[in-house]
């Protein structure tokens, strides 16, 4: 048995998830997992880099070094109160804050900050970090990655699976029964991005507590088809996106063409019903028509927004994992883990039907302690 740990930052920014893995040639297990959060000050930081990622350099490059130093020494401090040593941990997987996502660029590329050489230096144990670029410079979208994972962790005999994670951005992994069909997996668009920006923006809170704002609006008719009317939910997978694409900006933009004046729990209804339809809709056209769909990430921790989602799957079992023994928070601090693992066994981390590579890579990159 082998123990790793992985860390990443989301989408949402709301702290630093921790999880620490226990890997075999034919289990891997969440043995602990906690969420931390940032500062006031690093939280603020890391907001208006991923909502401008054309801040100058310095910024960009303090906030770097600042985020690195935090993840060392929350991984430091993770391992020691459950009873771990440096020596028991094989290595550390590193995800970073994503602060700009362009892989349909003419040089495509994805950037994520947080400095694996102090998360090395700090946690005393090897880190894996730097996990999108390899695909990226083979063709492919450098995400979503979580489907590996997925792939090992819920797969079934018995029923065809999608494996949905909400965090700001919502992707989704299809699990067919037969092996010899194609694993698929993608970005489906927004997930709590545009509720959490908005919820901030209008009503000073961090995100709509289990949807209790949307809850008690309604669903403008008229907004609702201008946002589904983006041509990016019609692109086929492989397909990637994030706050590049989904931010205030487009909230703004779309609420402009509908001519109204709107409420802004209005809105956030209608986004709310935004998320729920775009995933609901690709489900649907790219994954299967029945089956089991197994929610993980803050999302599901959003009681509208899953009574929406049941809603329109009326052909699904839509259930969390939790419900099936495993923390739907830790999945994807999990994943990089699994993926630091697959590094250092020389395995590729990617797959191509999912992002859109030309070849299967190993992804990442060795900062040694």
């Amino acid at each position: 048995m082998d123990y790793f740990v992985g860390v990443i930052s989301g989408t949402s920014v709301d702290g630093l998830d921790l999880a620490l893995v226990e890997i075999s040639s034919n289990t891997v297990e969440i043995k602990h997992a906690i969420t931390v959060p940032f500062s006031d000050a690093l939280r603020t930081r890391l907001l208006s880099l991923t909502s401008n990622p054309d801040e100058s350099t310095v910024q960009l490059g303090r906030s770097h070094a600042e985020l690195g130093q935090f993840i060392g020494e929350q991984v430091a401090q993770f391992i020691s109160t459950f009873g771990y040593s440096k020596s028991d941990i094989v290595a550390v997987g590193s995800h970073g804050q994503t602060v700009c996502h362009q892989p349909e660029d003419e040089f495509s590329f994805s950037c994520q900050i947080g400095d694996a050489s102090r998360i090395a230096a700090i946690s005393g144990i090897d880190t894996i970090a730097d996990f999108r670029a390899a695909d990226i410079a083979s063709g492919g979208q450098g995400a979503p990655l979580v489907p590996i994972l997925h792939e090992r962790v819920f797969r079934s005999k018995q029923v065809e699976r999608v494996v949905v994670n909400i965090g700001g951005i919502s992707n989704v992994t299809y699990l067919p029964i037969a092996r010899a069909d194609p694993i698929i997996g993608f970005d489906t668009g927004p997930g709590n991005t545009l509720l959490d920006v908005w919820t901030q923006h209008h009503f000073e809170r961090n995100y709509d507590r289990q949807g209790e704002l949307a809850s008690s609006g309604s669903i403008l008719e008229n907004l609702l088809p201008q946002f589904l009317a983006d041509p990016w939910f019609d692109i086929e997978p492989p397909k990637s996106t994030g706050k590049d694409h989904f931010n205030l900006k487009y909230i703004h933009d779309h609420n402009q063409i509908s001519g109204m004046k709107t409420n802004p729990v209005d809105v956030l209804t209608t986004l709310t019903e935004l998320t729920a339809t775009s995933l609901s809709a690709a489900i649907r056209k790219w994954c299967c028509d029945s089956g089991e769909v197994i929610i993980c990430g803050g999302g599901r921790l959003n009681k509208f927004l899953m009574d929406r989602i049941e809603h329109q799957l009326p052909n699904h079992l839509v259930l969390t994992s939790d419900a099936l023994g495993i923390n739907g928070d830790a999945i994807e601090a999990a994943t990089f883990a699994y993926l630091a693992h697959l590094f250092l066994n020389g395995k590729a981390g990617n797959i191509p039907t999912v992002t859109g590579a030309n070849c299967n890579r190993v992804l990442g990159c060795l900062y040694p302690a």
